[in-house]
């Protein structure tokens, strides 16, 4: 396996609230895996945790995660460059405070890559206006030269999928992605997952809808106050879920999806 976490715990320092409890799944070369539930289950804080960012200063993080057999709870924040964004990539929920508002995307895209000189600034922003066209955004020239208020939800979380496509990951965590755009953007977006599934790239599409993870996942994982409840095969799950907390989630999307709630 890729990713393997075992027994990971997370509370916070000053009040001792467990907000991850002994949770353990892995993810292995090229599959996707799903991990749902509601808002608050600890999906998000899991994730963070896997991509080093939390602060060590107000949470406790016990337990193990290991990748590729390297222990990643104990590394050295200076190792942290080769880990995160080459090794593992994370696709934020809210691309609209991903972004620094007084900049135009342009100039950050070039900041967070450390480009120096005009000659590499140029080969960059053609390979970034290849990537961007990848994800169904032609307007490349337009795009850098926008600051983020100017353009939509939608098209700012495919701009996010393409900084990731350009440092090649080996496996892209993908928090919430469509949650905060429209019908026609999230299409787009699923649309974009796809063909990095079908590329190879291992992911964890971290959601609560159902749709979604029926879609994309190879395997789901849900949690529930902290905790994963059931995992399995996505099929399997959805059609013949173990746990009464996953059949009201999948009898609740079934009455959504039917328009009848």
């Amino acid at each position: 396996m890729m990713l393997t976490v075992s027994n990971l715990s997370i509370c916070t320092k000053r009040t001792k609230e467990v907000l991850v409890h002994s949770v353990s799944f892995s993810v292995g070369n090229g599959e996707t895996l799903g991990l749902i539930g509601e808002s608050g289950s600890g999906k998000s804080m899991t994730s963070k945790c896997i991509m080093k960012l939390l602060n060590p200063r107000l949470f406790d993080q016990t337990g193990s995660i290991q990748w590729n057999g390297r222990e990643m709870l104990t590394v050295k924040m200076s190792e942290l460059r080769d880990y995160r964004g080459r090794q593992i990539s994370m696709i934020p929920q809210n691309p609209m405070t991903a972004f620094a508002p007084m900049l135009k995307l342009g100039k950050q895209v070039e900041m967070g890559f450390s480009l120096k000189g005009q000659t590499e600034k140029m080969a960059f922003r053609k390979r970034f206006a290849a990537a961007l066209a990848d994800v169904n955004l032609p307007d490349a020239r337009k795009i850098l030269g926008s600051y983020p208020h100017e353009l939509s939800g939608g098209t700012l979380q495919r701009v996010m999928i393409a900084l990731t496509l350009l440092q090649r990951p080996k496996l892209i965590i993908a928090d919430e992605i469509t949650t905060a755009v429209d019908a026609a953007s999230e299409y787009l977006i699923l649309n974009e997952l796809e063909k990095l599934k079908k590329s190879g790239v291992s992911m964890i599409v971290v959601t609560h809808d159902f749709g979604v993870a029926a879609k994309i996942c190879d395997r789901v994982a849900v949690m529930k106050n902290g905790e994963i409840i059931e995992t399995g095969k996505t099929k399997d799950v959805f059609t013949k879920p173990q746990h009464e907390y996953t059949r009201q989630l999948v009898q609740a999307s079934v009455l959504f999806q039917e328009g009848l709630c």
